[in-house]
């Protein structure tokens, strides 16, 4: 397993929660990853629900599943009593009223069956402020994150890889893409050569840091209307034209058995007409 593998997987999971359109090793150019995000709607921001961002820092920070606050409430409910020569008998239970002895204290805290319900933390369902602080100075996964609707093409290049062949990629990928991605390495330099529309993700940590947004980039090649009229497709614009191409780039990278990703009825019409244009013109 790679580095830039184990790089692909993170992004991958915590898009997949906003989108179902990621897809690794995109057909149609192999791209690394290629996401959709659909034009009906946008986000700003990946963000994981509070359940999530909670177990996921009880893990990273509570590796017992005990709640410190919890366990300082639980024994600061055993008040200790000392005899007159200020030897200690026992532990009252204030909720009880009951004496318990040191002994049985101690044993009580020994199993952990019985303690569990006592001090294990319940931050997946209420988050303390103690999580809280350490969820908001985290870099997560969600930290700087953006992606508006349309295309986005993502390259991975870690601190192993050369980051110079995308160059030779980058043509590849500004071909049809709205939004253009380059994640580096933690020690990966930037490259100078850089366009200034391809946005910048660095490997922090777990997670991944943006230092600079992607430019949206509206591709229209120079289409010759000349070419529609000699293909017997005068009603059709340019940019109409490219629309649809877009259309179909997409469904041929995330299409599934469900149907299509985008609907390209655009052309529905004009394509008719001249189908049956085309079938009156071969009966006379």
């Amino acid at each position: 397993m790679t580095v830039e593998y184990v790089l692909k997987r993170r992004m991958r999971e915590i898009l997949l929660k906003e989108t179902p359109y990621v897809l690794e090793e995109a057909r149609f150019g192999m791209f690394d990853l290629a996401v959709y995000v659909p034009e009906e709607t946008s986000f700003e921001g990946l963000t994981e629900s509070a359940p999530v961002s909670a177990v996921r820092a009880c893990n990273k920070y509570l590796l017992d599943g005990t709640c410190a606050d919890r366990k300082k409430h639980f024994l600061a409910n055993f008040e200790p009593i000392y005899d007159e020569q200020c030897l200690l008998e026992g532990f009252r239970d204030k909720s009880a009223g009951t004496v318990v002895s040191e002994r049985e204290l101690n044993a009580l805290m020994a199993d952990r069956k019985t303690i569990k319900k006592y001090i294990s933390c319940d931050a997946a369902e209420h988050r303390c402020d103690y999580l809280v602080k350490r969820i908001s100075a985290e870099q997560s996964f969600s930290t700087g994150l953006r992606l508006s609707a349309g295309l986005h093409l993502i390259e991975f290049k870690s601190d192993h890889d050369d980051v110079n062949r995308f160059l030779e990629q980058l043509p590849h990928y500004a071909m049809l893409a709205d939004y253009i991605w380059l994640v580096l390495g933690s020690r990966q330099k930037m490259p100078k050569w850089l366009p200034s529309y391809v946005g910048i993700f660095r490997e922090d940590g777990d997670g991944f840091t943006m230092l600079k947004s992607s430019e949206y980039q509206k591709r229209l090649p120079p289409l010759s209307a000349d070419v529609l009229r000699e293909c017997n497709l005068p009603n059709i614009r340019g940019d109409q034209f490219y629309a649809f191409l877009r259309k179909w780039f997409i469904n041929s990278i995330f299409y599934r058995r469900e149907g299509l990703v985008v609907n390209m009825h655009e052309l529905d019409g004009v394509l008719k007409e001249q189908e049956k244009k085309g079938r009156q013109k071969t009966l006379f």
